[in-house]
């Protein structure tokens, strides 16, 4: 018997399996894009040579804040997977309980790290917090990664009768190097995209300081998008067989998708190199929608032919879905006018 055949079958959708698809992608691609300034920042704050130090502290200011939304952002990507493939991530988070079970307190302390560090960003000795709290957030990416390789490996599942105490890391998986390189690459030239944005309006006045801002967090971004490509491409021949000639002619649907997301990442780093930054923060933002349905579809691969989340049964209930959808627009509006209200008060509106 097939691994997987010991996952209990998902239960009836209370909505077309489509509309829970297209939320989770949505909702994934705005976490990662949050998860990436926080990740990558972190990261830049470490990294960022000498003279680009001062950038880098710039974007620190964001992290906390960027952190919490991150966590928030998260939520509902991960409710929307359950309901799709929810036998399939629980089966994966019990075989690493260990870890996974950690993984909240891990970002909550490297959140609290970066708070404390937060007004000590120009200061000497500040890497005594901010180290810890870039190791934190690279352990928790590493905690996410495993958990999703081991729920798309069925075929692994038996390794819990040699190691049934939760503490099993799928670093066997050839997929799991570059799939962790794929996001940490991501978030350098997410982070340095977003600096470019957030000090736009500044140079656009004149102000010295945040041209040269800008400039280095488009350096990032551009160099940050280049090395991407690379690991993508050890990423896609790191796939099984079967499952990497989907996205090279066997799929119409999944060669479509990467070509196009290829595209688009193209796009945004020529954006990038031409000094648009408008033009490159919208692209980006394709681009990584773009690579989460890519995403979905290696997933969708992995699974197949065991398992379809469009062979899941479904008993429409549509009251429920229009509660959440009024609930998600008035959370929205609140949102928007909470920021809107910030900036006005900060003088940055």
């Amino acid at each position: 018997m097939h691994p997987s055949l010991a996952a209990p079958p998902g239960l009836a959708l209370p909505s077309p399996w489509g509309l829970f698809e297209i939320l989770l992608l949505v909702t994934f691609a705005a976490h990662l894009l949050v998860m990436n300034v926080a990740l990558g920042g972190t990261l830049l704050l470490l990294f960022a040579p000498g003279p680009e130090r001062g950038a880098a502290v710039t974007l620190g200011k964001s992290l906390p804040a960027s952190v919490a939304i991150t966590v928030n952002l998260g939520i509902a990507p991960l409710l929307f997977a359950s309901v799709l493939y929810g036998h399939f991530l629980y089966t994966a988070a019990v075989l690493s309980a260990s870890v996974w079970l950690s993984l909240f307190m891990v970002v909550m302390v490297a959140y609290a790290l970066l708070y404390r560090a937060q007004p000590r960003l120009a200061g000497r000795g500040s890497n005594a917090i901010v180290v810890p709290a870039a190791c934190l957030l690279l352990a928790a990416s590493l905690i996410l990664v495993n958990v999703s390789t081991l729920s798309q490996r069925p075929d692994v599942w038996k390794a819990y009768f040699d190691h049934p105490g939760g503490t099993i890391v799928n670093l066997t998986d050839p997929t799991f190097i570059p799939r962790w390189l794929h996001f940490v690459t991501a978030s350098l030239a997410v982070a340095g995209l977003f600096l470019a944005l957030v000090s736009r309006k500044a140079a656009g006045r004149g102000d010295q300081a945040a041209s040269w801002r800008l400039r280095a967090g488009l350096t990032w971004f551009t160099r940050g998008t280049m090395v991407q490509f690379a690991v993508g491409i050890w990423f896609l021949l790191a796939l099984p067989q079967a499952v990497m000639l989907r996205f090279l002619g066997a799929s119409g649907l999944a060669t479509f998708t990467l070509l196009f997301g290829i595209a688009l990442g193209a796009a945004s780093l020529w954006a990038g190199l031409k000094e648009k930054v408008g033009a490159a923060v919208w692209l980006t933002a394709a681009t990584v929608l773009a690579m989460a349905c890519v995403r979905e579809l290696v997933r969708q691969a992995y699974l197949a032919p065991d398992f379809s989340p469009s062979a899941l049964p479904t008993l429409a209930q549509w009251g429920p879905f229009f509660m959440f959808l009024a609930s998600a627009v008035f959370a929205g509006g609140v949102t928007v006018w909470m920021v809107a209200a910030y900036r006005r008060q900060a003088g940055r509106g």
